[in-house]
């Protein structure tokens, strides 16, 4: 009985065993029973690897409607409301039912930044000004603040206020739709984006570093290193055994 159950011990630590099965039952037994450890192993080795590996990768939310439907809370400040009441009612209670108190932009922004838990609402110029400066980056460059793939909530214009009836208002116009049409204004913006990025030297690393990466052999250095030390081990007790036989 004692040898059996060494035996069957030694099968699930995948070690030989100590006496070899000789008659047909045993021998068909034993190798049920390797087989099942072989099988029993490998699916707990599979689960083990998963928990221990698993990074919690969430899809991301890419635009507007699955952040509202998320219940995440949306920051904004009082003078959005009109813009929001001007919507379509369901959507009009879609930003109200989501809508948290934001006193400060500052406040919303700390809020994001430290306890991401809520997201706000803020014009593309001064996000990427934000960017550029190192407003939105942490100690290691990793970006605090992303923005939505498709996270346009409004749009609006800017104009040039002039006297009525003012007779430079169609040059005026002219000039601006030239500027705009051979893409000065959006090399301006560049140029002053580009200067920030250069004083202030933060550059944004592509990925968080707390965020979803692929599991490779790099990761697991730690682990082929336990097994050489676990196998150094082990030819040391070899030796230490076979010296001890000879000498006594």
């Amino acid at each position: 009985m004692t040898s059996s159950f060494t035996n069957l011990w030694a099968v699930i630590l995948e070690v030989s065993v100590s006496t070899m099965p000789r008659t047909p039952s045993l021998r068909s037994l034993f190798l049920a029973w390797v087989c099942f450890c072989l099988a029993f192993n490998t699916v707990f080795r599979a689960f083990l690897t998963m928990f221990l590996t698993e990074s919690g990768y969430k899809i991301p939310i890419r635009n507007m409607d699955e952040l509202l439907d998320s219940g995440i809370g949306l920051a904004y400040l009082e003078f959005y409301n009109p813009i929001f009441e001007e919507r379509d009612r369901t959507e009009s209670l879609k930003f109200q039912r989501n809508r948290v108190d934001c006193p400060l932009f500052d406040v919303c922004f700390a809020w994001a930044k430290y306890h991401k838990n809520v997201s706000f609402i803020l014009m593309d110029k001064i996000a990427e000004e934000n960017y550029a400066v190192g407003s939105y980056l942490g100690e290691n460059s990793e970006p605090l603040v992303c923005p939505l793939d498709d996270g346009v909530v409004f749009s609006f214009g800017q104009s040039m206020i002039m006297f009525h009836g003012d007779p430079l208002m169609r040059r005026f116009n002219v000039i601006i739709n030239h500027v705009i049409e051979a893409g000065l204004h959006n090399y301006w913006e560049t140029i002053q984006m580009n200067v920030y990025k250069n004083y202030y030297r933060k550059i944004a690393i592509p990925h968080p570093l707390d965020g979803y990466y692929s599991f490779n052999l790099y990761h697991m250095h730690p682990a082929f290193y336990l097994l050489l030390l676990g196998w150094c081990l082990s030819a040391f007790c070899f030796m230490v055994e076979v010296l001890y036989n000879r000498v006594l």
